[in-house]
């Protein structure tokens, strides 16, 4: 049996490859990364990175889930708050800009990852990405009835989203200024009766 100290340090060295890994990709691209240089820049020899993860694949796919059943994660209790859609939308899209303004370096590779894996099979995090954007779009389609949000393609509302995360990512910021967040949610969402 693998001792609680044991796990803690597999992980700690799981996350030293990752954040390397992510430096490296960042730097190189993904397509010019070998694992090598991810070795060297995680601190570790390559076998030690292959008793982790078998490929540059596998590492990129890790990061992608990682991040993605994060996200997912850090909102679930938002999602089933038993709140107005308004409301309810606004506190998942502050959760999700908190998420990703602790850490910039991991959603600012995530958000402009290239389709580097095509393989659907090898796409874990899809069904983290793809459940957390049809509970958005239902959240917002709701809002739409109940007239709380302007009728509107959800999809615009949803490219809108990720233009204000690029915002959030590329500035200094650490959360979403209040004043940017209003004047973005004034555009598509009704005025507070």
């Amino acid at each position: 049996m693998i001792s609680e100290r044991k796990i803690k340090e597999r992980n700690q060295r799981k996350v030293a490859i990752i954040e390397g890994a992510l430096r490296v990709f960042n730097e190189l691209g993904i397509e010019k990364t070998t694992m090598d240089e991810i070795a060297q820049e995680s601190g570790f020899g390559k076998a030690t990175l292959y008793y982790y993860f078998t490929s540059k694949d596998d590492v990129f796919i890790h990061i992608m889930e990682h991040g993605w059943k994060q996200l997912w994660e850090g909102i679930e209790t938002k999602v089933i708050e038993n709140i107005n859609p308004r409301k309810k939308f606004i506190s998942i899209i502050r959760k999700m800009g908190k998420i990703v303004g602790d850490d910039k370096v991991l959603y600012g590779f995530m958000f402009t990852a290239p389709n580097y894996i095509n393989d659907p099979s090898k796409q874990p995090w899809k069904v983290y990405q793809e459940r957390l954007y049809a509970i958005l779009q239902s959240i917002i389609e709701k809002g739409i009835e109940k007239k709380e949000f302007v009728n509107l393609n959800p999809k615009l509302l949803m490219k809108a989203i990720g233009g204000l995360f690029h915002q959030l990512l590329i500035s200094n910021e650490e959360e979403l200024k209040d004043n940017e967040f209003e004047e973005m949610l004034r555009n598509f969402l009704k005025p507070k009766n």
